[in-house]
């Protein structure tokens, strides 16, 4: 019985997983299909590097996004290593 339950629940985990997946791949394929032709309008180096964003006004700089990003995630990675190593700074 046991071995017949294992198999079960390998198999519901092994479908949430690919259900997980097919859901990211789908997220992704609307974002690039819906942003690539703004961003072609835009300029590639004015949406990646542009400094305001004011969608009313057709400004899309997403600079200040990207660095935001960048330090959330290292203060996370930091606070990951100063709990592990059991340092408080």
């Amino acid at each position: 019985m046991k071995k017949y339950s294992e198999k079960i629940m390998h198999v519901v985990f092994l479908l949430a997983a690919c259900a997980s997946i097919l859901a990211v791949i789908l997220i992704c394929a609307f974002l690039f299909v819906n942003g690539i032709p703004t961003i072609g309008k835009i300029g590639l180096g004015n949406f990646v590097l542009g400094k305001i964003w004011m969608p009313k006004s057709g400004i899309f700089g997403i600079f200040p996004m990207i660095i935001g990003s960048i330090y959330v995630t290292a203060g996370a990675i930091w606070n990951s290593c100063c709990d592990l190593y059991g340092k408080v700074l």
